[in-house]
């Protein structure tokens, strides 16, 4: 349990269990209400039981942190192979195939990018005979071991994550210092709002969509997100497009791109179309959409040489630019 939390609303909230989940995502809405009705909450200095209170502009609403309930999961070591790009003794850089989800979770128990890893890390120990035993003194793992960030699960391309404690922590603190160069290419809807000359930083806070909570939306009191977009070329109302993450929330590229009338080839989510026609007026599907994780700069954990890596674009990608007649090297 944390220190209180005191949150001053700029604008009136619908629910308070609603506003506490949007303010604190990894905390489970289901955690929040059995939170709120335990008395831990309070709106303008009174006691609030009911997650249902509605809020106002002005309210001034203070908590104690409750803890994440990690998910009942068993993390299952899997031989998985995949594309690398990276690999050394502390990390572990792979280029993420279309349709892998990154952790387990609800639906996806194995089969992830972390199986791959713990199934990666525990081949290596058992090679040498140094699987680690169980110490109840030390302290204990992280809730995703080796995880840094993430990959949407249609998103392919660079994903890092490390070996070790001490490789994470120094990749998170270089997440959280914003030092990490994270380059994406996607292809979009063409829009009067991509500059076909230099860029444009997309400046634009994101929220949880209050009614629909498998989507982010853009919010004045969300949290505040930044993407670069650099026009590369276009062909049949489409574009090519670069973007470098200048944040790193929860479908800041798709809803960014989406914002400016450009949504992703494949992103129905976000208005995107699920397929699209050439010059010659044939159809083509896309069942997924155009995203890919292109570049990833990271300074190396202990040696602190600047890694720039390059993941190559997939051949779905390829095939796209090549009927667009896009040429891409």
């Amino acid at each position: 349990m944390s220190a209180p939390v005191t949150h001053v609303l700029p604008d009136g909230a619908p629910r308070l269990d609603r506003f506490l989940t949007e303010a604190h995502p990894e905390i489970a809405r289901s955690r929040w209400d059995t939170w709120v009705r335990a008395g831990n909450v309070t709106v303008n200095g009174v006691v609030v039981t009911k997650g249902g209170t509605r809020l106002r502009s002005g309210a001034v609403v203070e908590t104690l942190l409750p803890e994440a309930t990690p998910p009942a999961l068993y993390l299952e070591p899997q031989i998985i192979e995949l594309p690398t790009v990276f690999e050394d003794d502390r990390l572990w850089i792979v280029d993420k195939p279309a349709g892998m989800v990154v952790h387990p979770g609800p639906g996806h128990p194995t089969g992830t990018v972390l199986n791959a890893l713990l199934g990666r890390l525990h081949a290596a120990a058992a090679a040498v005979e140094t699987l680690p035993e169980e110490d109840e003194d030390e302290a204990p793992a992280p809730l995703w071991p080796g995880l840094v960030h993430r990959l949407d699960r249609y998103t392919t391309g660079c994903l890092a994550m490390a070996k070790d404690q001490a490789a994470q922590a120094s990749l998170q603190a270089q997440f959280k210092a914003r030092t990490v160069e994270k380059r994406y290419l996607a292809v979009v809807r063409m829009s009067r709002k991509l500059p076909e000359i230099g860029s444009l930083l997309v400046d634009e806070p994101i929220a949880r969509h209050r009614v629909d909570r498998l989507k982010m939306t853009v919010n004045a009191a969300g949290r505040p997100s930044q993407t670069r977009v650099r026009f590369l070329a276009k062909a049949c109302g489409l574009a090519l497009v670069e973007c470098e993450l200048l944040t790193g929330r929860t479908h800041q590229i798709r809803l960014h791109l989406s914002h400016l009338g450009a949504p992703i080839l494949g992103d129905p989510v976000y208005g995107g179309s699920t397929g699209w026609q050439d010059a010659d007026k044939r159809r083509f599907p896309c069942p997924h959409p155009m995203l890919h994780a292109w570049k990833l700069s990271v300074d190396h954990p202990g040696e602190g040489r600047r890694l720039d890596l390059v993941a190559p674009l997939p051949d779905e990608f390829r095939r796209v630019l090549g009927v667009l007649g896009i040429d891409w090297k």
